[in-house]
């Protein structure tokens, strides 16, 4: 299972950079969970991943993950990337702060927990200090 986990990350990963939202969504199983641990989102089944993963492509249009590293272990993989793309809109946060039209490229990890070779839950960590500095709504280093 180790290679398979590690596998399905990495062909994941290609289709979250494709955008097409509905083979993004088909890796999670139906009572799959997403979570953005810095935001504090967690979407719970098919419907609520769907709802956010669509919102993630229109607030970031050219989102893009660099795979750096990956890994798996029976049922479990984790991955270590390089989000960059573009802060275009803010639907996602319900417009409390407003979208700048700045790039950013920001360091994360993912772990996940796989069932039936899907995604039972994807639990996402990134620096969002970092990524607010980069955006222009945080004073701090600018990118």
């Amino acid at each position: 299972m180790t290679s398979d986990s590690k596998k399905l990350v990495e062909e994941f990963i290609k289709v979250v950079n494709s955008h097409n939202a509905n083979k993004i969504i088909s890796y999670f199983s139906d009572d799959g969970i997403l979570e953005n641990v810095p935001l504090g989102i967690a979407t719970h089944g098919k419907e609520e991943i769907t709802a956010y993963t669509k919102t993630m492509l229109i607030d970031y249009p050219d989102v893009n993950f660099e795979l750096k590293s990956v890994f798996g272990a029976g049922d479990w993989a984790g991955d270590e990337w390089v989000m960059t793309g573009t802060f275009a809109n803010n639907t996602m946060s319900k417009n409390a702060v407003p979208a700048t039209g700045k790039t950013f490229s920001v360091r994360g990890t993912s772990i996940y927990k796989i069932r039936n070779g899907k995604f039972a839950r994807e639990s996402n960590y990134y620096d969002n200090v970092s990524f607010l500095q980069q955006v222009g709504l945080m004073p701090g280093r600018p990118k």
